[in-house]
């Protein structure tokens, strides 16, 4: 009975130590490393063999490419909101100042560790630093898939967890005090995003052809984001659910019909809020008339209020949920309408009315 051909083959070099290589798909590979001993080389080809044989092998030569290279396919490839691919790129500066021009099969557990180490020390947000660990676990994960690496060496227990902030809560007295002390063209901006839940992107991309002021109803398919090297970017929100109509209250719908008449150009594509002078409304532009408004308004310094970011984060997508939330409507009625599922257009205008109503009694009580 003829003799099986062993996989691969050993050759002494003249150091004295062992190379072992094997053919694979019509290319030689050889280990990374040389033996000390036959038996090391001998292990190591039936390692390989026994790795083809069940499905589980990684040619090393793949994990060859390196970080920067292999990062920066993958970003491409993704179908990504101009905004999110602009804050994947800003987290991507953080790992690839260290792990830029290293092979992925070189990254090591503890190389991560101290890179991590390092990041959490640096004065970023501990959340920012999650954010940026979880990006960094993703990258690897999709290498590790891509048969480029065996596993992925991004693996610090707890490092993705954000710790969790809490959003202030506010009434209905709170939004109107903010509201009166806003640059006039603002005020309605205040109101709507106090009773719609919509982002401060969602509510700087709408257009007036997104209004429908005959039913009260919003459409939410676009959002606003400043985008490096391309400036103000239209894109599609930040989730399918998140393309929805929205009811705001009677009152509100008739503040924003003055709004249109007043700082609205006529065109159909014309953005319903704007800056002073006409142009996209960023957060960046918007926050000292966001924070000035909060100061005359008398709000405490050290207070929840100082805290906001911009009505569409908080008194929008989130303080919504929380200040309106308790007005009648609750749990899949709330998340449907801040974007996260999908809602009919009368369950929302049964929330806005509800809405309504609790606004006009805490608004018309006499204050203590």
């Amino acid at each position: 009975m003829a003799r099986s051909r062993p996989f691969g083959t050993i050759r002494t070099l003249p150091s004295g130590r062992h190379q072992a290589r094997y053919w694979h798909l019509g290319r030689q590979v050889a280990a990374d490393v040389t033996f000390a001993t036959k038996a090391e080389a001998r292990a190591w080809l039936a390692r390989m063999e026994t790795e083809i044989g069940e499905g589980t092998y990684v040619d090393p030569a793949l994990g060859r490419e390196r970080f920067g290279a292999y990062a920066e396919r993958w970003l491409t490839s993704r179908d990504l909101r101009p905004g999110t691919r602009a804050t994947y790129a800003s987290q991507l500066a953080h790992i690839s100042a260290e792990f830029d021009g290293v092979e992925l099969r070189a990254i090591t557990p503890s190389a991560v560790r101290a890179w991590h180490g390092r990041l959490s020390q640096s004065g970023l947000h501990t959340n920012t630093v999650a954010k940026v660990y979880r990006l960094f676990r993703t990258m690897l994960d999709a290498a590790v898939d891509d048969g480029l690496i065996r596993t992925n060496p991004v693996h610090i227990k707890g490092a993705a967890v954000e710790r969790t902030i809490e959003r202030p809560i506010l009434d209905w007295d709170d939004v109107q005090r903010i509201a009166d002390a806003i640059e006039p063209r603002f005020r309605a901006m205040v109101w709507v995003a106090a009773t719609s839940g919509l982002r401060f992107g969602e509510l700087a991309g709408l257009m007036r052809r997104h209004v429908n002021l005959a039913d009260r109803i919003l459409r939410v398919d676009q959002a606003l984001s400043f985008v490096r090297d391309q400036g103000p970017t239209v894109g599609p929100p930040k989730s399918a659910a998140a393309h929805r109509t929205v009811a705001v209250p009677a009152s509100v719908a008739a503040m924003l019909g003055e709004h249109l008449d007043l700082y609205t150009g006529v065109a159909p594509d014309a953005f319903v809020f704007t800056s002073v002078k006409g142009s996209p409304l960023l957060n960046r532009y918007f926050w000292p008339f966001w924070k000035r408004a909060i100061d005359g308004a008398g709000m405490q310094p050290g207070g929840v209020l100082p805290r906001l970011a911009t009505p569409g984060r908080h008194l929008g997508g989130h303080g919504w949920g929380v200040t309106a939330g308790d007005h009648g409507p609750h749990g899949p009625r709330v998340r449907r309408r801040l974007g996260y599922l999908k809602a009919s257009e009368r369950r929302d205008s049964e929330i806005a009315a509800a809405m309504e109503r609790r606004m006009t009694d805490e608004l018309n009580e006499p204050r203590t």
